[in-house]
């Protein structure tokens, strides 16, 4: 295809904008670009070695799924919850997985069984081994798998949308004293629930498991602001 001015079709940049935004939520889900980070297109557009058009195009996608917001003089950075917030995401995350679980009961595929016991197995050494990363990562495939085995694309995709919103948080969770080793016995209660087909049950044990209320989320507020991270919160003083 013909170029203009040097710009690459607009085929190519479409293309070249949903990797921008791939790696970017990659980056936003792995801890690499946190709440609050101000986000350059200028710099962005180096370092994926491509023209600031996709770069451009892919940081309006994020702004469009709330990922990204505009902070005036300061540019786009990746977006900030405050608390109440926070708590509605985690509440909705709550109820969203809990639905997963219910249909993964009645849905779940051998294959998707045996990923959801490697994950937990997983992270049962992780967490024996106090590596925070990798039980972060297996984490993270525990709960994929489950949303995977609803077969149930919607809920899939809304899942995803907000697991990115809430990471930097679920992944600040992970490094409080204790948070590992209690994560251990409730994965496996939705796990065993699960395969033996029990999605009420299964439900119920993921809502908690997720929801941050009570003596929950005391200890995060108390461990983001002892940390140092209590930037991620927004206006949170």
């Amino acid at each position: 295809m013909e170029r203009l001015n040097g710009a690459p079709p607009k085929e190519e940049t479409g293309s070249l904008a949903v990797g921008v935004v791939a790696r970017l939520e990659q980056e936003i889900l792995n801890g690499i670009r946190k709440p609050g980070d101000r986000l350059d297109e200028r710099q962005l557009a180096e370092q994926f070695n491509i023209s600031r058009t996709p770069v451009r195009e892919a940081l309006q996608r994020l702004a469009a799924s709330g990922l990204v917001v505009s902070r005036g003089r300061q540019g786009l950075q990746v977006s900030q919850l405050s608390l109440a917030d926070l708590l509605d995401a985690f509440s909705v995350v709550a109820e969203l997985e809990a639905l997963a679980c219910q249909q993964a009961a009645r849905r779940m595929q051998s294959e998707q069984r045996a990923r959801m016991q490697a994950a937990q197995a997983a992270c049962a050494k992780a967490a024996e081994e106090e590596d925070v990363e990798a039980f972060y990562a297996a984490n993270l495939v525990f709960h994929e798998a489950i949303a995977l085995a609803s077969h149930n694309a919607i809920l899939q995709e809304e899942l995803r949308r907000l697991t990115l919103k809430v990471s930097p948080y679920r992944r600040t969770t992970t490094y409080q004293p204790g948070r590992m080793h209690s994560s251990i016995p409730e994965h496996e209660n939705v796990m065993n629930a699960i395969i033996r087909g029990d999605g009420a049950t299964a439900a119920q044990q993921m809502r908690a498991h997720v929801t941050l209320l009570g003596e929950g989320l005391s200890d995060l507020l108390h461990f983001l602001r002892t940390s140092g991270s209590g930037s991620l919160i927004k206006d949170m003083g």
